[in-house]
């Protein structure tokens, strides 16, 4: 064989191999580069909190929009977890938890990704009444080390946008997970006027988890705006742990168990979640789902 001779593609086929492989594994080690920095971090929020439970709470308000997260180490691991929140009829399960949410409804049939949202106040009362929320629930990221969905929608209850509640979950060790769930909307003029007049009158005394100084440079919680969205996101992920308690239980039981379980969590925030007695409460939401169950509108 001549010195000079080079097999037709060979080498050129090997080097394209080669380069493959790498751009596979560069992309493999900078999702788990990825992975291990969001876990870090999440892990510091959390051991910097004041809880006495692995579990933090944050927000932030601008001009026209608020946000607020909680970041927590959950006891489940990491696959349950995805299997758990992995359909809009668990998420309804989950929302309808809260205090001032009336109805969700979700039809398969339609749109397998849509659910509608009822919001209205702390007591029982027709859908008529209450504020129309269309969600959709969008997979961002499924995968074994990194979980994201996110339930949106354009227009918000009392005249907010941009509604948007984001879980994410990365694993953590010994078959826990790590936990976040962040909740923000965008607020106009006349939700803007009409937050002013609550937090003026009724809400003025209501505070959130975190704290800021106050005019006397001494810590105090957080009110208005911030406080508000602490205490929803707060009472959304108490009603993801709500769920995740009682999801196993026949379905006979579950709805009871998981209404007594999501109220005695807040129970434990009394100064920022207590609103409603308990027996109020559970009244409200057992003729909420009987509505529920009837799929009435």
């Amino acid at each position: 064989m001549a010195r000079g001779y080079r097999r037709p593609g060979r080498k050129p086929a090997v080097r394209w191999l080669a380069i493959l492989l790498w751009v596979c594994l560069a992309g493999v080690l900078s999702a788990q580069a990825q992975d291990n920095w969001l876990r870090d971090s999440w892990r510091e929020v959390i051991a910097a909190s004041p809880f006495d439970e692995p579990l933090a709470v944050a927000s932030e308000a601008r001009p026209y929009s608020v946000s607020g997260s909680v970041n927590a180490r959950l006891e489940w691991p990491f696959a349950e977890l995805a299997e758990a929140f992995g359909s809009p009829v668990a998420w309804c399960q989950v929302l309808i938890l809260h205090l001032n949410v009336k109805g969700c409804f979700h039809d398969a049939a339609v749109d397998e990704a849509a659910l509608r949202l009822y919001v209205g106040r702390r007591h029982y009362e027709p859908l008529a009444g209450a504020e129309r929320l269309d969600l959709r629930l969008r997979r961002v990221a499924e995968g074994p080390i990194y979980l994201e969905m996110v339930l949106e929608g354009d227009r918000g209850p009392y005249g907010t946008r941009a509604f948007r509640l984001q879980l994410r979950a990365v694993p953590d060790l010994d078959g826990a997970s790590l936990v976040q769930l962040r909740y923000s909307l965008v607020y106009g003029m006349t939700a803007r006027l009409a937050l002013r007049g609550y937090f003026a009158f009724g809400g003025q005394d209501r505070v959130g988890f975190s704290e800021e100084p106050g005019e006397d440079g001494r810590p105090r919680p957080v009110g208005g705006m911030r406080g508000m969205i602490e205490r929803n996101v707060m009472r959304f992920y108490l009603a993801l742990v709500a769920h995740l308690e009682t999801r196993t239980l026949p379905e006979a039981e579950r709805l009871e168990a998981s209404l007594s379980r999501w109220f005695a969590l807040t129970e434990r925030y009394p100064e920022q979640l207590r609103e409603i007695d308990r027996a109020d409460y559970l009244e409200m939401k057992r003729r909420e789902q009987a509505r529920q169950r009837r799929g009435a509108e």
